[in-house]
């Protein structure tokens, strides 16, 4: 965060009288999004209140990767990628398939980690109800208190597709929850790029408790441009920096940029790829079979200082994630975006409305291959960047002003966009 984002970010002294307990939640998912996203808004707050005591509840298995706030603390419930090794245990009553045994456990971890902390505000990112409704047990043993817990939803910009994610809140009963159960809505995007509101169905209700928070910036890079160049060798080539997230399904298009590099015909320019922790061994041999003898390549598992690499670059390649194209729009670059295929359209409505903009080129995942990928790469290479950036990304700054006035009874007006 910026300097001139933490002195946003002083409290009034009435406010930093007295600690409070504050419950984050995330989810893990696929990648690593959910967790980086969390973990801003949590220390984005704990900037604004560091007397309060934070507990992070996550399944991530890389929540130690990241530095955190000195007042937040997590506990660690199973993660999702690990569920067969809870396969014997009983199955959660009402749900079927090989993941049942583990919301059982996942469930009962939350509500007892809930009930002994007892927090006096609860932040749920991205899943109303929890995954799967784990957190049922938990909203409803808060909402049977005397005096309930403020709480406080974060929504991505893009939960899922408009039809997807309808459904997913009807079976999951997420529709109640947003009407009376959460105080604020907060989206970490802009209306221009995807309106939630309209796609999804929200009521008049849910609609008032909305508000858009804008884009959440990045950490400041560690490392200054050149010096993240002399560390990978790029010299003074123009450098391409490539990122598949947390790299599950990353593979295919890290054999494209690969394949590609190794057939190109110019100039030569300098790589750097972040194959992600996640991705699979099978294409983690692949990628290293790949690499081999190509010049000015740099290949890493994971860089916790890549927004150094994302500021550096002549080119950014990734897929749809949110911090990847907000990453890259933040830093002034135009990425060239191959979104997630098959899978949920979250990544290829992003895209396609980063584009609108001018923000982002899009490549089809479905016609991905190293010919049409780098003949993109090397149009980027040639073209200016964006001269206007018609996105905020002070998301950290409004979201942390928002739950800081939740916890302290204050209420807020309405953004409509």
């Amino acid at each position: 965060m910026a300097a001139s984002d933490t002195q946003e970010l002083i409290a009034p002294a009435a406010d930093r009288a007295t600690g409070r307990r504050v419950l984050f939640y995330s989810h893990d998912g696929t990648g690593l999004g959910h967790l980086r996203i969390t973990l801003a808004a949590a220390t984005a707050y704990s900037q604004l209140r560091p007397q309060d005591s934070l507990l992070l509840l996550t399944a991530s298995l890389q929540a130690g990767a990241f530095p955190l706030p000195k007042n937040l603390d997590f506990v660690k419930i199973p993660a999702m990628p690990k569920r067969a090794l809870y396969a014997s245990l009983p199955p959660t009553e009402g749900f079927t398939g090989s993941h049942n045994s583990t919301i059982r456990f996942r469930a009962a971890l939350a509500l007892a980690t809930v009930q002994a902390f007892d927090p006096e505000l609860v932040v749920v990112d991205h899943a109303p109800a929890g995954l799967f409704r784990e957190l049922a047990p938990t909203l409803d043993w808060l909402r049977a208190k005397p005096a309930p817990p403020a709480m406080a939803l974060l929504m991505r910009d893009i939960t899922f597709g408009p039809e997807q994610t309808r459904g997913i809140w009807t079976n999951e009963r997420a529709f109640p929850l947003l009407d009376e159960v959460y105080d604020r809505i907060l989206v970490y995007g802009d209306s221009r790029v995807f309106d939630p509101i309209a796609a999804y169905g929200m009521s008049d209700a849910a609609a008032r408790r909305t508000r858009f928070c804008g884009y959440l910036a990045p950490p400041p890079p560690e490392r200054t441009p050149d010096q993240l160049r002399s560390d990978i060798g790029a010299a003074d080539l123009p450098l391409v920096v490539v990122s598949v997230g947390g790299g599950g399904d990353g593979g295919s298009l890290l054999r494209a940029y690969l394949t590609g590099l190794a057939e190109r015909i110019g100039p030569p320019v300098a790589s750097y790829l972040a194959t992600g922790p996640l991705l699979p061994e099978s294409d983690r041999q692949v990628i290293g079979h790949l690499s081999q003898g190509l010049p000015n390549l740099c290949v890493v598992n994971f860089d916790p200082d890549f927004a150094a690499a994302v500021r550096a670059a002549d080119v950014v390649v990734c897929m749809g994630g949110y911090n990847s194209l907000v990453e890259a729009a933040y830093f002034g670059k135009r990425p060239v975006v191959v979104p997630r295929a098959p899978g949920p359209e979250e990544q290829v409505l992003r895209a396609e409305g980063f584009a609108r903009l001018g923000l982002a080129t899009v490549v089809d995942p479905h016609r991905l291959d190293p010919l049409t990928l780098w003949a993109t790469i090397e149009s980027e290479l040639n073209r200016t960047p964006p001269t206007e950036m018609p996105l905020t990304f002070d998301g950290r700054v409004q979201i942390a002003r928002e739950l800081a006035a939740l916890a302290a009874g204050r209420s807020s007006e309405p953004n409509p966009a």
